[in-house]
């Protein structure tokens, strides 16, 4: 194998990554000084909190969020008394002051019992099999490498623990026609943002794959799998492996 391509592969990869970052915090940035974007965070898609929801019907013991953005919120609202609960992301944790003391209020509340780490997921700083709970909510297609991260999501899920995935999915159609536009209008924030386009199930796969049984999933029908339009899939999974 050329290491000279190898070389050239590497430095695309972190070249996208180092645009998706700055893409991000200034995305973020925003977000933390409006208390209208706060609550757009917390509720901006509720079907894997709603699916979470009817599966464990107790707070977890441990809740790992992967890609928890710098507010350090992401789904940890959904559990206040689970008494381990860890955030990662890669960016620095900002400080939430937007003026609303309601806004800013709940969001401290959230976030004075939770550990912010900062890192990434494609190399979780963390004990094989430890979490009861594991979630990746909208962060993989903004992510270097997709594939690692899930790889650590899984490994740090204890037998008979949950995982919990949201992602941007396309059907086939929409992702051949979404690789022409990302060719054409590469200059689109989204695009910096999200890196990565995945297809209607394919999230699903990988999971059973790495000995996880699917328990709730917002799929599309055969014919919405090859025409249909984007959609955010959901999954919760537990590990059986």
């Amino acid at each position: 194998m050329n290491p000279i391509k190898n070389k050239t592969l590497h430095d695309n990869r972190n070249s996208f990554w180092k645009i998706a970052q700055l893409a991000e915090n200034k995305y973020w940035r925003t977000r933390c000084s409006d208390a209208i974007g706060i609550f757009y965070e917390m509720g901006e898609d509720l079907d894997l909190p709603w699916m979470l929801q009817k599966t464990l019907k107790r707070n977890p013991q441990s809740f790992l969020d992967v890609g928890v953005g710098p507010m350090g919120v992401g789904l940890h609202w959904m559990y206040p008394k689970t008494p381990i609960r860890i955030g990662i992301d890669p960016l620095t944790k900002i400080n939430v002051l937007t003026g609303n003391s309601y806004a800013d209020k709940l969001v401290e509340e959230i976030c004075r019992d939770s550990w912010y780490s900062r890192g990434r997921g494609e190399e979780l700083p963390f004990r094989s099999n430890f979490f009861e709970l594991v979630v990746c909510h909208n962060v993989l297609d903004h992510v270097s490498e997709p594939i690692s991260m899930l790889n650590e999501v899984c490994r740090v899920t204890q037998k008979g623990g949950y995982v919990g995935i949201s992602v941007d999915t396309n059907s086939r159609l929409g992702n051949f026609l979404r690789k022409i536009d990302r060719k054409l209008r590469s200059h689109l924030n989204t695009y910096k943002q999200h890196p990565h386009d995945f297809i209607i199930g394919e999230i699903g796969e990988f999971l059973k794959s790495k000995g996880f049984d699917i328990l709730f999933v917002n799929n599309a029908s055969f014919l919405g799998g090859l025409l249909g339009r984007r959609r955010r899939q959901s999954w919760v999974a537990i590990k059986t492996l």
